[in-house]
């Protein structure tokens, strides 16, 4: 099942089109954005650029959940979230073009993306409501040796895009304890930047992680098994 979700000021919160629309009330401020992205690129390729930034993707404000789970409760593994390589690098990465990816020399991420992203994803499957995912042990891998079903998602783009909106695009997978597939499905969220530069371009990223989290989490509640079939 894919989620295609465009986040925030968008009126349809998910199942959008997969070529982003531009409303006529957006227009004018995706042209400055755009222009804010160029400009960005003109900064990133600048040796003498006076000022760069690392950034961390905001918390979620989504609090955990106090959650009362059975010892021996149904486990779900998350996978560390698996990035395309050119994101593997610490910079911010954004599109000027449809074939022109800029990697951002002295915007960083201060922290290793990879571990950001999974760790969201963690809290964000643990506070859910969605059954049976609630009633559910959620554990990253680091609890290898035990069997449960397991989450794995891939992402081939979270950048920032010359038409003023982030982009995460990807897939993900849910296995079943004995290793046969439950549910698949496309990642494809746009978010649009509510400003120009890489705080905003940081920000939206981070909407649209969560936003993302939020409906892999529905998605794998209606796949998983109820805890007294996965027992």
């Amino acid at each position: 099942m894919s989620l295609s979700t465009r986040t925030a000021a968008m009126s349809q919160a998910f199942s959008v089109p997969a070529s982003p629309r531009t409303s006529t009330s957006h227009k004018g401020r995706f042209g400055g954005l755009m222009a804010g992205l160029l400009m960005l690129g003109t900064l990133a390729g600048c040796t003498t650029a006076a000022t760069g930034g690392a950034y961390l993707l905001p918390q979620t404000t989504q609090a955990a959940a106090q959650r009362s789970v059975a010892a021996d409760a149904p486990l779900l593994e998350v996978m560390p979230v698996q990035l395309a390589s050119y994101l593997e690098g610490g910079s911010l990465v954004y599109q000027t073009d449809d074939i022109t990816l800029v990697q951002a020399s002295q915007n960083l991420w201060a922290d290793d993306l990879q571990d950001m992203l999974t760790r969201q994803l963690l809290t964000q499957l643990k506070a859910s409501p969605a059954q049976p995912l609630s009633q559910y042990r959620i554990a990253d891998t680091s609890l290898s040796g035990l069997k449960g079903a397991r989450l794995s998602v891939t992402l081939d783009r979270f950048i920032g895009r010359h038409d003023g909106q982030s982009v995460i695009t990807g897939r993900w997978r849910l296995r079943g304890v004995d290793g046969s597939v439950l549910e698949e499905g496309d990642i494809q969220t746009l978010t649009p930047l509510t400003d120009d530069g890489y705080p905003a371009l940081v920000n939206s990223l981070g909407e649209g992680w969560r936003v993302t989290g939020e409906q892999l989490a529905r998605e794998i509640a209606k796949a998983l098994p109820t805890t007294g079939d996965a027992s």
